[in-house]
């Protein structure tokens, strides 16, 4: 799949190279109709309604990971639209669906609102720990139950409070952790020669100090492969001068990056970066090349041969348990739709619709729905394929937890001018094609 140089995002079909998109959308609707997020639904009121919460980042600096949205909500009221049978009663469904703005504070009031004014029977949320956690902090006190995802589960459960003696009591939560970046990066790394000194963008937030800590984060895995970390210290979000960190880097001869900065700050770094004359070898960035749009944004296409850890794609072996549902079926339906019609599709939109996947399972499996104990207990049976991959409770790292496999994949510009991604690293998905190794930067 490719993206067109100039940055503007247009429909195309699926092809040997992957693609992500970063747009953005908004959308408000329940499940059995087109009303307004919190309206009514056009079901049967009482107790044979089950109401769901579900909070994003539709705008704000993480707006890229919800939006394919309208078109994954207009997917899920079609599954739901005639309700859940559930031992002999037929529940209506209803969503209300809510912008956490990308903002910490926002999610969480969100979520009590959810909770305390709308009463849902389960809160869905997603997105980056700024939206992940306010929303699990206020489901564990008001012992509601939880599902969450697109997080790093360290960022979500130590960043949280949470521990192995402490567990999550109400929330689950799944995606793949710092190992899904730092279990498949050195794999990509040694596809070239370097001097193993790896330089990291951690931000001061969630994710940068779940990455940072000595003990459960990066560094250990980094150095199990052979390779040495240089760290220059956390910088806030929205940086506008990396030249202390660029500074730090060449001078102790640093040949690979690695990181989890935003969108903007990535592309203001490796700027600075190149007008300063530091050119390592190898750069895989996570969060902030998870959207195509940053690519062709860096100017004089700098953006080329840059690399991430990817989770999911057209050739990925996975399926929808709603409908069979394969990625490359999805991306296909995606981009006839109205609501892509100006999107090319995400690997975050499928992560989001699996939300709705393990909901529905956990809410059958539960006997009661409206019994939030129930529903919470059921959460820890779940075992089963969706259009994201496996989800599995069952045998988690931690109690609440569950993960998933990445590879890696490198940004290329084509010979016709435009971007796309491959994957060049498979080492934890041996069925998912590879299509080349990495090349190196310089």
């Amino acid at each position: 799949m490719k993206i067109p140089s100039t940055g503007s995002l247009t429909p195309v079909s699926a092809r040997r190279g992957l693609a992500v998109v970063a747009a953005l959308s908004a959308t408000a609707f329940v499940l059995t109709g087109c009303a307004p997020a919190g309206s009514a639904s056009s079901g049967a009121e009482g107790d044979s309604v089950i109401k769901i919460g579900y909070i994003s980042p539709v705008t704000g600096a993480y707006a890229g990971f919800s939006d394919g949205d309208a078109y994954m909500l207009g997917v899920v009221r079609e599954q739901f639209a005639d309700g859940i049978d559930i031992d002999g009663t037929n529940y209506s469904v209803e969503i209300l669906d809510r912008d956490s703005g990308s903002d910490p504070a926002k999610a969480g009031e969100l979520a009590q609102q959810l909770i305390t004014t709308d009463k849902v029977d389960l809160l869905l949320a997603t997105s980056t720990p700024e939206t992940v956690n306010p929303v699990i902090a206020q489901c564990e006190a008001n012992a509601t139950p939880c599902l969450t995802t697109l997080a790093p589960w360290q960022a979500v459960v130590f960043g949280g409070g949470f521990s192995a003696d402490k567990p999550m009591a109400w929330s689950h939560h799944y995606f793949f952790g710092i190992e899904g970046f730092a279990g498949v990066e050195p794999s990509a790394w040694d596809q070239v020669e370097t001097n193993k000194k790896v330089g990291v963008l951690w931000p001061n937030d969630a994710d940068g100090g779940a990455f940072r800590d000595p003990a459960t984060g990066y560094t250990p895995f980094a150095e199990e492969a052979g390779y040495t970390i240089v760290d220059p210290g956390a910088y806030e979000n929205g940086n506008q001068d990396f030249t202390a960190i660029i500074s730090k880097f060449k001078a102790e001869g640093v040949e690979v990056i690695t990181g989890v900065p935003t969108p903007p700050d990535f592309v203001t770094f490796w700027t600075q970066a190149a007008q300063q004359g530091f050119k390592p070898k190898v750069a895989t960035i996570g969060k902030a090349l998870f959207f195509p749009a940053t690519v062709p944004s860096i100017p004089n296409d700098l953006g080329d041969g840059l690399a991430f850890t990817t989770w999911w794609g057209p050739t990925f072996p996975y399926e929808s348990s709603f409908d069979g549902t394969t990625p490359e079926q999805w991306i296909s339906n995606f981009e006839a739709s109205p609501d892509g019609a100006d999107l090319t599709w995400n690997q975050a939109t499928p992560e989001n619709e699996s939300l709705f996947e393990v909901a529905s399972a956990a809410l059958q499996a539960s006997g009661n729905p409206q019994d939030k104990a129930a529903v919470n207990k059921a959460f820890d049976t779940i075992n089963m394929m969706t259009l994201a991959g496996t989800v599995d409770f069952t045998t988690g790292p931690l109690q609440g937890v569950a993960t998933i496999p990445t590879a890696v994949g490198q940004w290329q510009k084509t010979s016709a001018g435009e971007w796309e991604w491959v994957v060049i690293e498979n080492s934890k998905i041996p069925n998912l094609p590879v299509e080349r190794s990495i090349e190196p930067l310089n």
